[in-house]
């Protein structure tokens, strides 16, 4: 069999295999509550998350443009490769930090009271930097 034989027998296998799959409820896209595409990722559904961490996703999924553009403290830059606070929501880091819940919650704040991203950037640093 030549490759491009395999490759169109590989690909009939697994769109038959999502459909399987859908089919038996195991893989199910839920679109009236599905994350909310963002950019280039997803960030996670903040009905997932109660208080203050519910509102942190909330504040990602409202605000993504703001905290793209916001450093996180909590140090994920060097151990997940985060490159900004956004990255923190789109998985369940977020939901485990509280630098991270802090930074968004106050972030979502201050955008919410008018202040523009150089301040609210400038604040997160004096609050959450702790000497960097």
């Amino acid at each position: 069999m030549s490759s491009k034989t395999w490759t169109g027998l590989l690909t009939s296998g697994a769109v038959a295999l999502l459909v399987a799959l859908v089919g038996a409820g195991v893989y199910r896209v839920n679109t009236a509550h599905s994350a909310a595409l963002v950019g280039d990722g997803l960030t996670l559904n903040p009905d997932q998350f109660q208080g203050a961490t519910r509102q942190a996703y909330t504040v990602a999924q409202q605000h993504p443009e703001l905290l793209a553009q916001l450093h996180c403290y909590c140090g994920c830059e060097q151990h997940d490769g985060h490159k900004s606070l956004l990255d923190c929501f789109r998985s369940t880091h977020g939901a485990t930090c509280e630098i991270c819940v802090g930074e968004a919650v106050t972030a979502g704040q201050l955008a919410d009271n008018g202040m523009p991203v150089e301040q609210i950037r400038e604040t997160l640093r004096q609050r959450y930097a702790h000497g960097s």
